[in-house]
């Protein structure tokens, strides 16, 4: 079996990643089969180099991310003694767009507006933890450590464990939503499955063109809260970086929006 014969089949029989996360990976496994890329440092390089003369910054910069986890996995298979995509240089520069900034006390009431008590709850979750989507859809009831004010996230990236500390509000509203049940998914269908990715999305997004005009996602829930953990609440990097799970302050770094607001509010004054 090839390295692209067994991440296939891992894609297709993996639990945490979201529909559209494999389809993209899988997508970037095909891109490289077809130039017939090896899994070594210099063929890599070359195939980056030739995609930055082609695509966008930020196309090669997803794929890089996307084959870096790949490479991980190969890793930890045993397929690979070590990740040739952390010598690979993907770009030399890359314009970051400016994100809009939702202001963490503006998005949870505006996720407290939702009708649905499943999906309002959901995203209180993770607008009060910085879970990721996949990580607060497959949380189970035994992961909850309600005595100790925490929950146990067990399908991180990389399949890092993680314990995360809850409010107490929150806490409150956990006990009720599971009203006495002791095992299962917390947040479930009608048929006890796990909720619909889309419909979840769809309700945040409608919800918050209602409430302010702008269309809020998911993964805004999670940089809202690292920006507020950062700029309002004064935490250290490192200590996001382990709320967050990511396995590079870098990354966390890219989540804090703090300093480009600010600067943006500053030129935006002086040109008034």
């Amino acid at each position: 079996m090839t390295h692209y014969d067994y991440l296939e089949q891992y894609l297709l029989t993996h639990t945490t990643y979201s529909p559209r996360t494999i389809k993209a990976y899988r997508s970037d496994l095909r891109q490289m089969k077809t130039g017939s890329v090896e899994w070594s440092t210099k063929p890599l390089q070359a195939y980056f180099d030739d995609l930055i003369s082609r695509c966008q910054p930020a196309t090669a910069m997803r794929r890089y991310h996307a084959l870096t986890a790949l490479g991980n996995e190969l890793v930890r298979a045993g397929r690979l003694q070590k990740n040739p995509m952390k010598t690979v240089r993907a770009i030399v520069h890359q314009h970051v767009p400016q994100r809009i900034h939702h202001p963490l006390e503006d998005t949870i009431q505006t996720i407290r507006r939702i009708a649905h008590p499943t999906y309002r709850l959901f995203f209180e979750l993770i607008s009060q933890t910085g879970l990721r989507f996949m990580e607060a859809r497959l949380l189970s009831i035994e992961d909850l450590q309600l005595g100790a004010a925490t929950l146990l996230v067990r399908h991180g990236k990389g399949r890092r464990l993680r314990t995360v500390q809850l409010g107490a509000g929150l806490m409150i509203k956990l006990q009720a939503f599971i009203a006495g049940r002791t095992t299962g998914l917390v947040f479930r269908s009608v048929r006890g499955r796990a909720i619909n990715e889309q419909q979840a999305r769809d309700t945040l997004r409608k919800q918050s063109l209602v409430t302010s005009g702008r269309p809020l996602h998911p993964h805004d829930l999670r940089v809202s809260f690292a920006t507020y953990l950062y700029q309002t609440a004064g935490r250290k990097l490192l200590e996001i970086q382990r709320v967050l799970g990511h396995s590079h302050s870098g990354t966390t770094e890219g989540y804090i929006l703090s300093q480009e607001t600010e600067l943006r509010e500053i030129i935006d004054a002086l040109s008034a």
